[in-house]
């Protein structure tokens, strides 16, 4: 008696076709590169990060320097030695920000792809604007950094955003290299903003680098205002040292992002 049950038949999966080959291998190739190229940018990010935090280290104080734009104070000679563009320090509790800054007028973006040692460097390192000078001085130092994706360099800085931050990170630490230059700034605001075109009426906080008029400094500060996510509560009047820290933001195409703060551990000084 034959039986009634019908055997079963596993159906053979269809060979790839040369195709649909070509386009796996394709993206098999596309994945693995781009896994290379992110390895890379982490690892070279995380070598130049170490690269800075090892600065800090130079900060132990040898001897005053004098030169011809003021005294070099102690803690600062070695790294003078070793780089005269330094210009000052840079640190806010609670982020990864603690840098160096450079200042370099004739060519002011020459360390946007340099690290300090001047090798080329995806990170770059902090730099001032070239009209902005801590010698005359002029009343807004403004200083810009990349938004590494690994965090470092102005990264940290985009924890402005939040207010509940902002309450407990209200100062920055900003250090020129010549005495009487180190000092705490109180934050005064935090805005987006973007690259404008020449013509356009709205407020470009980066046209304030260098000036040193009454009116200047009263429109820099009105238009910051104007701009704040938030209100601190917290303003600044003629003579007040500012200092202006920005990086790209990505809200818009040539978005920026930038915190200003005043100085409160010196008396004002009105620019000359």
């Amino acid at each position: 008696m034959r039986s009634t049950r019908k055997k079963s038949q596993k159906k053979k999966k269809a060979p790839l076709g040369l195709g649909r080959k070509i386009i796996l291998v394709i993206c098999m190739i596309v994945f693995v590169g781009s896994a290379g190229v992110l390895l890379d940018y982490y690892i070279n990010g995380a070598k130049e990060q170490n690269a800075l935090e090892g600065l800090n280290g130079l900060k132990v104080g040898g001897e005053e320097i004098v030169t011809d734009k003021g005294t070099i104070v102690a803690e600062y000679s070695e790294l003078y030695k070793l780089n005269p563009d330094i210009i000052g320090w840079v640190k806010i509790k609670g982020t990864k920000i603690d840098y160096p800054v450079m200042h370099t007028p004739d060519d002011p973006e020459y360390y946007i792809h340099r690290g300090f040692d001047k090798q080329e460097s995806r990170a770059g390192t902090l730099f001032m604007d070239g009209l902005s000078d801590v010698s005359t001085p002029t009343f807004n130092f403004m200083i810009y950094g990349h938004h590494m994706k690994n965090g470092t360099m102005f990264k940290d800085l985009m924890k402005y955003e939040s207010k509940d931050f902002y309450k407990k990170h209200k100062y920055i630490k900003f250090d020129t290299i010549y005495k009487g230059g180190q000092g705490k700034y109180e934050v005064i605001a935090a805005a987006y903003s973007q690259i404008y075109p020449k013509d356009a009426k709205d407020f470009k906080y980066y046209q304030y680098p260098g000036t040193t008029s009454e009116s200047d400094f009263n429109a820099f500060i009105r238009g910051v205002k104007s701009e704040a996510i938030y209100d601190t509560g917290v303003t600044a009047e003629y003579g007040d040292q500012l200092i202006t820290l920005s990086t790209c933001a990505y809200h818009v195409d040539d978005g920026r992002f930038y915190v200003v703060a005043k100085r409160v551990d010196a008396k004002q000084v009105k620019p000359q």
